[in-house]
């Protein structure tokens, strides 16, 4: 059986675009990843959108964005508990983060990245990040 998850609706696709733009958006010039976890009855979805922000736009697969946006809109939903994380190559690779409360993505603090993603989901234990990962705090990102 595969993970139950809400179906959004067009309000929470509306939010999900909304807020797609403005994290791409704060994550300025350069290489860039978003990682999206939104978990359900039986495990937890994931969608990935590599993309590079330039000062003119921004280049990506167009075919990694529909289903990012889609996981995006069930974790705007506030249905199921969600989080993003905003990785930026480079030396160091930053990482940043958001959880969602009831729909609306809550910036994480570097403490609060470092010890939501240099942990093992599964048994909890700490995993010792890449050489060369720096935790920053995330934006806020108003809707």
């Amino acid at each position: 059986m595969g993970i139950l998850l809400k179906v959004p609706n067009d309000r929470d696709r509306n939010r999900a675009l909304d807020i797609f733009d403005r994290v791409t958006e704060k994550a300025g010039i350069g290489s860039h990843g978003l990682t999206l976890g939104v978990t359900g009855l039986n495990g937890t979805a994931t969608a990935q959108f590599p993309f590079i922000q330039e000062t003119d736009g921004m280049a990506a697969d167009v075919s990694d964005l529909f289903p990012f946006c889609e996981l995006l809109a069930i974790a705007v939903s506030g249905a199921h508990p969600s989080g993003l994380v905003l990785r930026t190559m480079g030396q160091p690779q930053t990482v940043r983060g958001w959880r969602f409360t009831d729909g609306d993505p809550m910036p994480l603090n570097r403490a609060e990245a470092f010890n939501a993603y240099a942990h093992d989901p599964v048994t909890g234990d700490p995993v010792v990040p890449a050489p060369g990962t720096e935790y920053a705090d995330a934006p806020v990102i108003h809707i």
